[in-house]
């Protein structure tokens, strides 16, 4: 198992370039991570010593396959428990993040898995709604082009899993690029544009970002 804060390197990367195909600079990095440069570069080469990563132009770098593996993973368990604790229990979505951010690197796939698969077939706690959305929360299919929202919750048993593999989930900012004549809404999440049914964009909850 790589040490946390090789894990939290590699994440970082993956969702700075969306995917982690696209070279990152140090200094994209360190601002993500709210580290030094200096301490960011020396653990950058140590990564790509250990083929995790690669050089690209100048000093930036790029996840290898071997580092891409472990970053989508390490991104798929923060995604899953940071849903679990806004769904589920009514975590604010900030705390949310952070907390998954300290559990991630010690939970085990086959826990995410369980726990992702329980989330599929469960409904939020009674109150837990209350807790969930801001004050002008609405849904996504309610959004107007152009608007920038965050998402607040997710409603409805068996869509998170696949919300979640396409990275949209409580806390994440997402862009309305276009309605369509069907009422699908094509959203921009991490620089990727998605197209959402009518059916899902209607069970996804946002709210104003400040």
């Amino acid at each position: 198992m790589l040490p946390s804060t090789f894990e939290d390197y590699l994440e970082a990367i993956f969702t700075i370039t969306g995917d982690g195909g696209q070279p990152a600079t140090s200094q994209e990095i360190a601002a993500a991570l709210g580290t030094g440069r200096e301490i960011a570069e020396t653990t950058i080469a140590s990564l790509v010593e250990e083929g995790y990563l690669e050089r690209a132009a100048g000093d930036a770098v790029r996840l290898t396959g071997k580092g891409s593996s472990v970053a989508s993973g390490v991104a798929r368990k923060h995604r899953v428990l940071q849903c679990f604790l806004t769904e589920m229990l009514g975590v604010d979505a900030d705390a949310a993040s952070r907390e998954a951010c300290t559990l991630e690197h010690d939970i085990s796939d086959e826990t995410i898995e369980r726990l992702s698969s329980y989330m599929d077939g469960a409904q939020p706690p009674p109150g837990c709604m209350g807790r969930c959305r801001g004050r002008d929360a609405c849904t996504l299919l309610d959004c107007k082009e152009g608007d920038t929202v965050r998402v607040a919750m997710m409603r409805g048993a068996r869509r998170h899993r696949r919300l979640l593999d396409l990275g949209i989930f409580p806390g994440e900012v997402v862009q309305i690029r276009r309605k369509l004549p069907n009422q699908s809404v094509v959203v921009r999440v991490k620089g990727c544009d998605i197209a959402i049914s009518p059916e899902i964009a209607k069970s996804i909850l946002v709210e104003s970002c400040p």
